[in-house]
Protein backbone atom coordinates (compact mmCIF):
# COMPACT_ATOMS: atom_id res chain seq x y z
CA UNK A 1 0.00 0.00 0.00
CA UNK A 2 2.60 2.58 1.02
CA UNK A 3 4.41 1.77 -2.48
CA UNK A 4 0.91 2.98 -4.70
CA UNK A 5 1.23 6.25 -2.41
CA UNK A 6 5.08 6.70 -3.47
CA UNK A 7 4.10 6.30 -7.02
CA UNK A 8 0.94 8.34 -7.03
CA UNK A 9 2.81 10.77 -5.11
CA UNK A 10 5.59 10.47 -7.52
CA UNK A 11 2.99 11.03 -10.54
CA UNK A 12 1.16 14.01 -9.01
CA UNK A 13 4.36 15.93 -8.47
CA UNK A 14 5.77 15.08 -11.67
CA UNK A 15 2.69 15.97 -13.45
CA UNK A 16 -0.25 17.28 -11.74
CA UNK A 17 1.86 20.04 -9.97
CA UNK A 18 3.71 21.53 -12.85
CA UNK A 19 -0.10 21.55 -14.69
CA UNK A 20 -2.25 23.17 -11.25
CA UNK A 21 0.83 25.61 -11.87
CA UNK A 22 0.52 26.51 -15.25
CA UNK A 23 -2.92 26.71 -14.60
CA UNK A 24 -3.25 29.00 -11.55
CA UNK A 25 -0.57 31.59 -13.68
CA UNK A 26 -3.06 31.62 -16.33
CA UNK A 27 -5.97 32.28 -14.62
CA UNK A 28 -4.45 34.69 -12.09
CA UNK A 29 -2.48 36.64 -15.17
CA UNK A 30 -5.44 36.93 -17.02
CA UNK A 31 -7.69 38.73 -14.19
CA UNK A 32 -5.23 41.43 -13.77
CA UNK A 33 -4.51 41.80 -17.62
CA UNK A 34 -8.09 42.12 -18.24
CA UNK A 35 -8.06 44.95 -15.48
CA UNK A 36 -4.91 46.52 -16.73
CA UNK A 37 -6.76 46.23 -20.44
CA UNK A 38 -10.01 47.64 -18.59
CA UNK A 39 -7.95 50.94 -17.30
CA UNK A 40 -7.01 52.05 -20.67
CA UNK A 41 -9.87 52.29 -22.35
CA UNK A 42 -10.34 55.35 -21.04
CA UNK A 43 -7.23 56.58 -18.97
CA UNK A 44 -9.03 59.81 -17.94
CA UNK A 45 -11.34 58.22 -16.34
CA UNK A 46 -8.66 55.91 -14.72
CA UNK A 47 -7.05 58.48 -13.20
CA UNK A 48 -10.40 60.06 -11.65
CA UNK A 49 -11.10 56.89 -10.19
CA UNK A 50 -7.50 56.77 -8.51
CA UNK A 51 -9.00 60.00 -7.16
CA UNK A 52 -11.65 59.47 -6.15
CA UNK A 53 -13.45 55.56 -5.28
CA UNK A 54 -9.71 54.09 -5.23
CA UNK A 55 -7.52 57.06 -3.83
CA UNK A 56 -4.46 55.66 -2.13
CA UNK A 57 -3.35 57.19 0.93
CA UNK A 58 0.42 56.86 0.20
CA UNK A 59 0.05 58.25 -3.44
CA UNK A 60 -1.10 60.81 -5.84
CA UNK A 61 -4.00 59.51 -8.22
CA UNK A 62 -2.10 59.65 -11.85
CA UNK A 63 1.23 58.08 -10.82
CA UNK A 64 -0.79 55.80 -8.99
CA UNK A 65 -3.10 55.22 -12.23
CA UNK A 66 -0.38 54.44 -14.35
CA UNK A 67 1.59 52.21 -11.84
CA UNK A 68 -1.22 50.10 -11.55
CA UNK A 69 -1.84 49.77 -15.50
CA UNK A 70 1.83 48.95 -16.00
CA UNK A 71 1.73 46.32 -13.51
CA UNK A 72 -1.51 44.84 -14.72
CA UNK A 73 -0.12 44.15 -18.22
CA UNK A 74 3.64 43.68 -17.83
CA UNK A 75 3.84 41.52 -14.93
CA UNK A 76 0.74 38.92 -15.81
CA UNK A 77 2.51 38.39 -19.39
CA UNK A 78 5.39 37.14 -17.19
CA UNK A 79 3.35 34.92 -15.08
CA UNK A 80 1.69 33.56 -17.33
CA UNK A 81 5.12 33.07 -19.57
CA UNK A 82 6.49 31.63 -16.59
CA UNK A 83 9.52 34.24 -17.08
CA UNK A 84 10.63 35.88 -13.65
CA UNK A 85 7.90 33.93 -12.05
CA UNK A 86 8.55 35.23 -8.64
CA UNK A 87 9.02 38.54 -9.56
CA UNK A 88 5.80 39.05 -11.34
CA UNK A 89 4.07 36.94 -8.44
CA UNK A 90 5.13 39.08 -5.65
CA UNK A 91 4.48 42.77 -7.86
CA UNK A 92 1.17 41.14 -7.87
CA UNK A 93 0.49 39.95 -4.55
CA UNK A 94 1.92 43.25 -3.24
CA UNK A 95 -1.23 44.79 -5.86
CA UNK A 96 -3.90 42.41 -4.51
CA UNK A 97 -2.94 43.15 -1.21
CA UNK A 98 -3.49 46.96 -1.56
CA UNK A 99 -6.50 46.14 -3.60
CA UNK A 100 -7.84 44.07 -0.82
CA UNK A 101 -6.47 46.83 2.37
CA UNK A 102 -6.78 50.16 0.53
CA UNK A 103 -9.27 50.23 -2.76
CA UNK A 104 -12.40 47.08 -2.06
CA UNK A 105 -12.05 45.10 0.38
CA UNK A 106 -13.56 41.35 -0.74
CA UNK A 107 -13.04 37.58 0.03
CA UNK A 108 -11.62 36.96 -3.81
CA UNK A 109 -8.64 38.77 -3.06
CA UNK A 110 -7.76 36.66 -0.05
CA UNK A 111 -8.20 33.91 -3.03
CA UNK A 112 -6.10 36.02 -5.52
CA UNK A 113 -3.52 36.65 -2.89
CA UNK A 114 -3.32 32.69 -1.87
CA UNK A 115 -2.36 31.44 -5.08
CA UNK A 116 -0.01 34.61 -6.06
CA UNK A 117 2.13 33.65 -2.14
CA UNK A 118 2.09 29.89 -3.82
CA UNK A 119 3.80 31.26 -7.27
CA UNK A 120 6.05 33.21 -5.49
CA UNK A 121 7.12 30.34 -3.28
CA UNK A 122 7.22 27.26 -6.33
CA UNK A 123 8.09 29.71 -9.06
CA UNK A 124 6.99 28.58 -12.58
CA UNK A 125 7.13 24.78 -11.96
CA UNK A 126 8.34 23.00 -15.00
CA UNK A 127 5.90 24.57 -17.58
CA UNK A 128 7.93 27.86 -17.70
CA UNK A 129 10.43 29.86 -19.33
CA UNK A 130 12.39 29.96 -15.88
CA UNK A 131 12.60 26.19 -15.97
CA UNK A 132 13.72 26.27 -19.88
CA UNK A 133 16.23 29.21 -19.26
CA UNK A 134 17.64 26.94 -15.85
CA UNK A 135 17.98 23.89 -18.10
CA UNK A 136 19.74 25.61 -20.57
CA UNK A 137 22.23 27.33 -17.95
Amino acid sequence: MINVYKAFSVLAISYLTPIANLWARIYIGLVFFRSGQGKLIDFEETIEFFADDWALPFLSPAPAAYLATAGELILPVLLILGLFTRVGALGLLVMAAVIQFFVMPLNEHYYWMIILALLVGQGGSKLSLDHLLLKLK
